[in-house]
């Protein structure tokens, strides 16, 4: 069985991961969208069952076992051999008749028809054209859609520095003081897709597939991906079809997710539904 990376999932008296990480489930990560996903879908299992959910780029699966637990119809879409290895052994030991796992492409979501509820959590910003991808999972999705990404800052002096910054990190985790952010390496600011943000470099051009399919943690397809500005995520989640959108702060405070998550990596949880 291949060694999991995230998911700490309860299997009966056994667990994924080390007794000392904490449970998937027992996360202010994942407790902030189910209290999010109940404002919309208040009932209980048996209603739920009614209503079906996508959790894309499901890695390990743990987020779709608890959808599937609350009674939801649920698939579970991921690329990558290992980590549906992983999703598959989850759904034989949990024994979830309303689980399902998908080996493909996110981006061949329309082939799966439309979706009540769809999770896309640590997926966009691994993606090269990610205002379009916002547009199919707006087009498939019949309600809400909890968005879980890193997004690019405006103002960061370290990214105007090209190369340069890769000198200048060893040195900014010296001084605390210049140390309030995570370091990505992201490139200058720039427009895609008629909205702003950077370029992040996730392997090199050229890498064998072999290798990434072993990048457990990387995009798939391609090999730069593009950060909105947050305020720019906003606008085009909007623009695509998202009647509202808000912003869920209630994820931090414990170890998947520190306090001052969101101020170092830049990266929070965002809400849109339809009306």
């Amino acid at each position: 069985m291949n060694t999991f990376t995230s998911h700490n999932i309860a299997l009966g008296k056994e667990r994924t991961m080390s007794d000392t990480a904490i449970l998937l489930k027992d996360s202010n990560l994942w407790k902030s969208v189910k209290s999010t996903v109940e404002l919309f879908y208040p009932g209980p299992q048996k209603e739920n069952a009614k209503y079906s959910v996508v959790d894309l780029g499901c890695l390990e699966g743990g987020y779709s076992v608890e959808f599937a637990k609350m009674g939801f119809n649920t698939l579970g879409i991921e690329v990558r051999q290992d980590n549906i290895d992983k999703c598959n052994y989850v759904k034989q030991q949990t024994g979830l008749g309303n689980l399902n796992f998908a080996k493909d492409d996110v981006r061949n979501l329309k082939n799966y028809g439309k979706f009540d509820i769809t999770l896309c959590y640590g997926l966009l910003y691994h993606l090269d054209n990610p205002v379009a991808y916002l547009k199919t999972i707006c087009e498939n999705t019949n309600k809400v859609l909890v968005l879980h990404t890193h997004y690019a800052n405006e103002f960061d002096f370290r990214y105007n520095l090209g190369a340069l910054n890769n000198l200048y990190r060893p040195f900014e985790k010296r001084i605390k003081p210049l140390y309030t952010k995570r370091n990505f390496r992201l490139g200058r600011l720039t427009t895609h897709e008629g909205y702003r943000g950077r370029w992040y470099k996730e392997w090199n051009a050229g890498t064998a597939d072999n290798k990434v399919s072993k990048m457990l943690w990387a995009s798939h397809g391609n090999n730069q991906s593009f950060w909105l500005l947050k305020r720019d995520l906003i606008k085009a989640l909007y623009a695509v079809g998202f009647d509202h959108v808000f912003e869920q702060t209630n994820f931090t405070g414990d170890d998947m997710a520190p306090d001052n998550y969101v101020e170092y990596n830049d990266r929070s949880m965002i809400v849109a539904f339809k009306k």
